[in-house]
């Protein structure tokens, strides 16, 4: 079965949370929700054991977030916009993927953003086209789309008329992708099994 991954940014309960939620009641498939602030991630020190190793030598919950990213098919990003760029948690988790950096490990799986924040939707797209976007690139993702909520409040996003409509949209697009990667899946495994008779 195809598996999905939803990662929460967010230092607190908010926006973010609240989309992603949504998301994750709509997609049909084998899930599962991470909260960054929930977790022990340290600081990435720059060491470089990894890139002789393929691993981490931070002793944290970090190790068990990258098995996460193996494990799914399709991973969702949601942040709220600080300063033109994800929150320094996020940025903790995105640093501390260094083993997987222009590795095959992701190759392919599919990344799709969901970006919530208080200013103008372009300062939202800042934050995708920079650093969720050399994220995906960094570690040869097929980033299939980015979603903007703006000028929102603490929790203001509930006020949005347009969330449904997008949430829906959002799961649609990732349920279609998902069946589309499980007939891939399927056809693979029919293949294999095949030239082995």
């Amino acid at each position: 079965m195809v598996k999905c991954l939803l990662i929460s940014g967010s230092p607190r309960k908010g926006n973010s949370d609240i989309v992603l939620g949504k998301i994750f009641e709509k997609i049909e498939c084998e899930k599962e929700i991470i909260y960054l602030r929930d977790k022990d991630i340290k600081h990435c020190t720059g060491c470089l054991v990894c890139a002789k190793s393929d691993k981490c030598s931070i002793k944290d919950d970090m190790g068990e977030l990258l098995e996460l990213m193996v494990w799914a098919d399709v991973i969702v990003i949601g942040t709220p916009n600080y300063f033109d760029n994800v929150p320094g948690l996020l940025k903790d988790f995105i640093d501390r993927t260094n083993p997987f950096y222009e590795t095959d490990m992701l190759k392919g799986k599919k990344l799709v953003s969901i970006v919530v924040g208080g200013g103008k939707i372009v300062n939202s797209r800042r934050v995708s086209e920079h650093a969720l976007t050399y994220f995906s690139n960094a570690h040869k993702l097929d980033f299939v789309d980015s979603y903007y909520f703006s000028d929102l409040g603490v929790d203001d996003v509930l006020e949005d008329k347009s969330l449904d409509a997008t949430v829906d949209t959002i799961a649609l697009m990732i349920n279609e992708r998902l069946l589309a990667l499980s007939i891939l899946q399927n056809l693979d495994y029919c293949n294999n099994a095949f030239q082995n008779l």
